[in-house]
């Protein structure tokens, strides 16, 4: 053993290899996946799509059992996502989690683009979550049932190509992770001297909400207005919205290739996605400020985790940003949640620690309505903006 641990090429040979095995039996199993009866079929052979395995009831009933994606994960964030086929009698599909309990409202779609709620009355929860009955009427066409709306890597780089032609936007990559797939930066500025702000998103994949409210925050700042233009004259934005793309589009409930979560990696940059944008962040603020970082992420409820009182300085901006608006208040209902820095490589702990900014994690509910999120963080974009011009 201490051989192994004297040997970094054996380190690193055994470290990929342990990758690739992972990867292998991940898409072995995705592509056995189906499950098939007399008149209906399941199957999960698209991007982001996940559960363990399938069984046969009967030739209207499916059960799908749904587990984590390797034994470390302990957060209760169980995705699932399969493709039913068209059929002509009424059908069930029951989700049985072998692990946690069923937390996320079932969404439907034809197309991968627009989504639905299923109703409540075609849902039965039953053995205190851990087995859930969705029923299917008649004559239903195929369609694709997920956990939460499936926003894959192809969703941001469609964002990418939507916005990469507007001024003062640069799409960059800057690597690539253990299974291929790119992370990819947005740079908002005119100027490289200016301070720079960091927009962190998708460390877990099944965050969609927070997705949302990333993306909704980079399109207010991009607008074409007064404000924008002179914020963007000021204030340079990054942001690396897709930071765990092996997860997400593997249908993972938590971390990445390497069975790794990857918001309890800053500071140690042990995984491959932190350590790129580490050095990414690195190169970008030679000789330049960063004043600001922002973490997206979704749970049970919206929630901004801020720094407590004994760092005035980030916990005053945190107040003074998302408490003086009082049009947000109204219609989105959140807590600030002041907390102590902890070493435990959070990325919020990480950089307010490292470069004695505020570092604020930005929490969207499961459940909060998607123009809910779009509209309040399009507010919280304003609000940003008109506070560090007059500070």
């Amino acid at each position: 053993m201490n051989k192994i641990k004297n040997h970094p090429t054996l380190q690193c040979y055994l470290k990929f290899l342990f990758t690739f095995v992972i990867f292998f039996f991940h898409s072995l199993n995705a592509n056995s996946s189906d499950c098939e009866t007399e008149i209906f079929k399941i199957d999960r052979n698209f991007s982001s799509s996940n559960f363990s395995r399938c069984e046969i009831l009967g030739k209207n009933s499916i059960r799908l059992y749904l587990s984590p994606e390797d034994n470390l994960v302990t957060n209760p964030s169980p995705w699932f996502a399969f493709r039913k086929s068209a059929h002509t009698e009424e059908i069930y599909v029951e989700l049985f989690y072998e692990k946690f309990e069923h937390r996320y409202h079932p969404k439907v779609s034809n197309d991968l683009v627009n989504w639905d709620k299923i109703d409540m009355d075609a849902i039965e929860i039953k053995d205190k979550g851990k087995k859930v009955t969705l029923t299917f009427k008649a004559n239903e066409m195929a369609s694709f049932i997920s956990a939460q709306e499936i926003l894959s890597s192809s969703w941001y780089d469609n964002w990418y190509k939507n916005i990469s032609y507007l001024e003062n936007v640069i799409i960059s990559k800057i690597g690539r992770t253990s299974g291929g797939r790119s992370i990819n930066k947005i740079l908002i500025g005119n100027n490289s001297k200016n301070p720079y702000i960091f927009l962190l998103g998708r460390q877990h994949p099944p965050e969609v909400t927070g997705a949302f409210a990333l993306r909704a925050f980079v399109e207010q700042i991009l607008k074409d207005n007064n404000l924008s233009k002179e914020f963007l004259n000021k204030f340079n934005i990054i942001s690396y919205p897709l930071v765990n793309p092996d997860g997400v589009d593997l249908g993972y409930w938590r971390h990445n290739l390497e069975a790794k979560d990857l918001n309890r990696d800053w500071g140690f940059f042990s995984q491959i996605e932190t350590s790129m944008i580490y050095e990414d962040i690195r190169k970008t603020l030679k000789g330049n400020e960063i004043i600001l970082v922002i973490d997206f992420h979704s749970t049970f409820q919206n929630i901004f985790y801020v720094q407590d009182q004994s760092d005035p300085t980030g916990y005053n901006f945190a107040n003074d940003w998302l408490l003086k608006n009082s049009l947000i208040k109204k219609y989105y209902k959140f807590e600030i949640k002041p907390t102590q820095n902890k070493n435990n490589g959070v990325a919020k702990n990480y950089f307010n620690s490292s470069y004695n900014i505020p570092a604020i994690t930005y929490e969207v509910g499961d459940n909060t309505e998607k123009e809910i999120i779009i509209r309040s963080s399009k507010s919280f974009a304003n609000s940003m903006m008109s506070l560090l011009l007059d500070n």
